[in-house]
């Protein structure tokens, strides 16, 4: 039904108000508030003082599969009652090995008759495919059990103990009380259901209620929902929430479960609010909390020095996970509202062994092109296309190199997507064709919402591509256009309708798409999203799909764009602000409306590295700061920050004074052109740490302990990080004032990224370590062992460097060691995946040697451009290498010797090299 117009202007009022006065939290539920949560937390209570079980495995019901390689089995939940019979829930159990052993994969369901009181148009069974959504399409599903004991008097025996074929992977189930232990290399890892938190509502009606609830529980809000701004959502299931609790032995760190702005390791919520997965639009989110944000991933990582688990829960509707630090155990308790138990386990000796693991599951992060790790500059909202075109050249005028320029709503004819304001942008063809002259790209908006009243709308409608009301009825909600419906992309229908409203409007390859409010944004909604009672495809509710309903609207326009550039084969881009797991296969995204203050910067940090760990590399936050006018310092140290973010881009409110980099004053404009220079000079080597997380899901941003899992100081650390594999270990600075940083250093010899001026550590345990970090200083370090690629030529595009020479740097370790690689395609099509790129690696031998061995060289090599190295930076100090003023130089047949001059007492560089990196050479010191 549509909302009142006096109403809609109303709400439209009220979120402009939340853009002036930032978030309010109260429109959030709190655990209390929440239903589900209330009733599992106090559930959990009162079983950790009965000590009762309900639920056990029933032997006769074990049966394994070797068509499937699964253990199929029941669980029964037991409701005992004093005056009748006791009450039975079936609930079907299914466990396998994945990932050849390494990993266990676990379902609980619930087995649901008819019922009368709920339409036929609402799917009754439990919402069972989120991993369809999260699941790389070519993942390995299932493994075999190293031996199963067949015969019916296997079962006969409380414990009933599974392995895999390496003998690595054992796992007891306790029948009677449904308890698994997991022994990982013949250590207790993980516990579930130790506490016995386990607990499934089942269906029942309202009247039954009564007798179907155990001693433990609570009846909170099972039929109804009476938060203030939630009160109208319906529950035509009653209960049906689902919670387990995992015990981590001997783990005392836990990361991950983004997204929060919260600190990166987790923090203990046993006394506090748990943290929340639910997609919500929070302008101006608050800093430090539990609260949930844009995206979900339910993936979480323990670690200590001898091994790593992860657990992803598998699930999409609103999720609530509790921890506890309790001695050397992490306690952790995991509630959502609907859907099924399905639970992912990952079991490796590091954190990237577990990380490897899982991006093989729901995919690795989408290769990007070269000018997406460029530099991005946007605005809500460049008000035309001469507004556009002048940003383009002042830009050039001033030598600040960028890739990308973004249109926010504002480009839009009246908030119509898929339309150009006609007035503003009357040829689009002809702005984006003068913007590719110097191989730049153009993004435009495009949300979910759309407004009612023209084609498109009209065309979702009528095509029955909506997402449906309780009633069946298409719904109508506010948002930026007023009322508008939503797309449900969900389904088959509607992503094919998506498709062509794509291809009517892009026919520029230089066109890249931003999804934005998709978690969906709904002003009028409660909790600023959607009702959990809306219908999807198959008949689904909200409640049981939400996290994942972003996913479906990105992932759709990828594919659809992909499509629309088939004819060149170039890749797309597209940006998200809602996401889950399996999101990093088809987007990039941010960490949403920040605000132009040191404690969002600071906080942008961990932030990042959190989506880092869990996947999702290609992730940046709004420079410097989306809402509010940032201090020029302030201004300085986040392009400096931001530099380090894989995506990096400049974002600001339609309220904030104009910044473009170009506009700054002096020294602050000079300094911001430093930062975004250095960033296209490291284009090689970050380009390079990208394909890598694209093959096996290394992190671009590198949290310390996960390149030094050894070392526990390092545990807690994040406010530095390294870059990929690179050996680049940075930390910004994040505070007003500050001249001077103090790194935590593993032991090694670090090397000033800039100077090269080495910092020799003790050969023990980390220490800490001064390094100057004035206004017009960047405080960044080379790690010995490593050699980065640079290109130092400027140039206003990533493209236009294609044919400029490259730059060594090498940093030899304590050994006089050092290895680095290359990797270059062509930078924009998918011929990567066909097998033309080029990647090499580089090695310093006994700081006497370095040579380069080429390991993939393509057949056609024009596509991957120069490959010519001019120069080569070696760092002496602190080691035992000794350059004389000549080295010998040999390539293939050819033998000569290269000039040696010394920058500094720590610098020799060798110039002029012209050596390839497409073929084998060594140089002799």
């Amino acid at each position: 039904m549509l909302l009142p117009k006096v109403l809609t202007l109303f709400l439209l009022a009220l979120h402009q108000l939340c853009f002036v006065n930032a978030f309010t939290d109260y429109l959030l539920k709190k655990c209390h508030q929440s239903g589900f949560c209330h009733r599992n937390r106090e559930y959990s209570g009162n079983i950790a003082k009965s000590f009762n079980h309900y639920y056990s495995l029933n032997e006769d019901s074990l049966k394994y599969s070797e068509a499937e390689n699964v253990l199929h089995g029941i669980v029964e939940k037991l409701i005992p009652s004093k005056n009748a019979d006791d009450i039975t829930i079936n609930l079907p159990f299914t466990l396998r090995f994945m990932q050849e052993g390494t990993s266990v994969r676990f379902t609980i369901d619930e087995e649901r008759a008819p019922t009368e009181n709920l339409p036929d148009y609402i799917s009754l069974r439990r919402y069972n495919e989120t991993s369809k959504w999260a699941f790389d399409e070519h993942a390995p599903l299932s493994a075999d059990f190293a031996s199963v004991k067949k015969g019916h008097s296997w079962f006969r025996s409380d414990k009933v103990t599974f392995l895999n074929k390496a003998g690595t992977l054992k796992i007891e189930i306790l029948r009677k009380s449904f308890l698994l232990n997991i022994y990982y290399n013949g250590r207790l890892s993980l516990v579930i259901n130790d506490r016995s938190f386990l607990n499934i509502e089942h269906l029942r009606s309202k009247e039954e209620n009564f007798k179907n609830l155990l001693p433990e529980e609570s009846s909170f809000n099972m039929f109804k929902d009476s938060f203030e701004y939630s009160k109208d959502d319906t529950l035509p299931f009653g209960p049906e929430s689902i919670a387990v609790d995992f015990t981590f032995k001997n783990y005392e760190n836990l990361y991950g479960i983004p997204e929060h702005a919260d600190s990166l390791r987790l923090r203990d919520t046993s006394e506090d609010e748990p943290y929340r997965l639910f997609n919500v639009d929070v302008f101006e989110y608050t800093v430090k909390s539990t609260s949930p944000m844009y995206g979900s991933i339910p993936f979480m990582l323990a670690t200590n020095p001898r091994s790593s688990v992860g657990l992803f829960w598998v699930n999409a509707a609103d999720t609530w996970i509790d921890i506890k630090y309790d001695r050397h155990d992490s306690k952790t308790h995991w509630i959502s509202e609907s859907g099924i138990v399905d639970v992912v386990l990952f079991f490796g000796d590091t954190p990237a062994d577990i990380l490897e693991a899982y991006t093989e599951l729901t995919g690795r992060s989408v290769l990007p092109s070269l000018a997406s790790i460029g530099y991005h500059q946007c605005r809500w909202n460049y008000n035309d296309e001469l507004d556009v075109l002048t940003v383009d050249s002042e830009m050039d005028r001033a030598h600040i190199p960028y890739d990308y320029i973004w249109l926010d709503l504002e480009y839009t004819d009246e908030k119509k997507f898929f339309t150009w304001n006609p007035s503003a942008f009357p040829d689009p063809e002809r702005l984006l064709g003068r913007l590719k002259r110097l191989g730049r790209q153009l993004v435009i908006l495009i949300d979910p919402h759309i407004k009612t009243g023209y084609e498109i709308s009209k065309a979702i409608i009528e095509r029955g591509a909506a997402v449906r009301d309780p009633l069946q009825g298409t719904f109508f909600g506010e948002c930026w256009p007023g009322t508008s419906v939503w797309i449900d992309t969900f389904s088959r229908n509607a992503q094919i309708l998506w498709s062509s409203f794509l291809k009517t409007l892009v026919s520029a390859t230089n066109l890249h798409i931003w999804n934005d409010m998709n978690e969906p944004s709904i002003f009028s909604g409660p909790e600023t999203t959607a009702p959990k009672d809306l219908l999807h495809e198959g008949g689904f509710e909200e409640r049981s799909v939400h996290n994942v309903y972003g996913l479906t609207v990105h992932e759709t326009t990828y594919h659809s764009m992909k499509e629309i550039f088939s004819g060149e084969d170039l890749r797309p881009f597209i940006l998200t602000r809602a996401f889950f797991a399996g999101s990093q296969r088809t987007a990039a995204t941010w960490t949403g409306d920040n605000v132009a203050n040191w404690n969002y910067l600071g906080i942008s940090i961990p932030m990042c590295l959190s989506n880092n760990i869990v996947g999702m590399p290609f992730i940046g936050a709004d420079i410097a700061g989306f809402s509010g006018d940032p201090e020029p310092e302030l201004l300085i140290r986040w392009y400096q920050a931001g530099l380090w973010y894989p995506f990096f881009r400049g974002h600001a409110h339609i309220d904030t004074k104009r910044r473009e980099p170009y506009l700054l004053e002096e020294p602050v404009k000079s300094l911001v052109r430093d930062a975004i220079q250095l960033r296209y000079s490291l284009l090689p080597t970050l380009y390079t740490a990208f394909q890598k997380t694209s093959t096996s899901g290394v992190p671009i941003m590198k949290p310390m302990f996960f390149e030094k899992p050894n070392f526990c100081q390092l545990y807690g650390v994040d406010d530095q990080f390294y870059i990929g594999d690179t050996g680049i270990l940075v930390k910004p600075v994040v505070e007003k004032g500050i001249t001077q940083v103090e790194f935590l250093l593993a032991p090694g010899i670090y090397y000033d990224l800039f100077t090269l001026e080495p910092f020799i550590t003790s050969y023990e345990e980390p220490e800490k370590y001064s390094v100057a970090a004035d206004l017009g200083k960047i405080p960044a370090l080379l790690e010995g062992g490593h050699i980065i690629v640079k290109r130092d030529n400027y140039r206003r595009s990533a493209k236009l460097l294609r044919n400029d020479p490259f730059t060594l740097v090498i940093a030899p370790n304590r050994n006089a060691d050092a290895v680095g690689e290359i990797y270059v395609d062509d930078g924009e099509t998918f011929a990567y995946q066909r097998g033309i790129y080029l990647k090499s690696v580089f090695q310093l031998k006994n700081g006497k040697i370095i040579t380069c061995v080429p390991e993939h060289v393509p057949p056609n090599q024009e596509f991957v451009g120069t490959t010519t190295i001019n120069r080569i930076n070696v760092a002496l100090d602190g080691n035992d290498v000794s350059i004389k003023d000549t080295v010998n130089i040999t390539q293939g047949a050819e033998c000569r010797i290269a000039t040696v001059t010394k920058k500094r007492p720590n610098t020799a560089i060798i110039e002029n090299v012209q050596l390839r990196f497409n073929e084998s050479w060594t140089i002799n010191f």
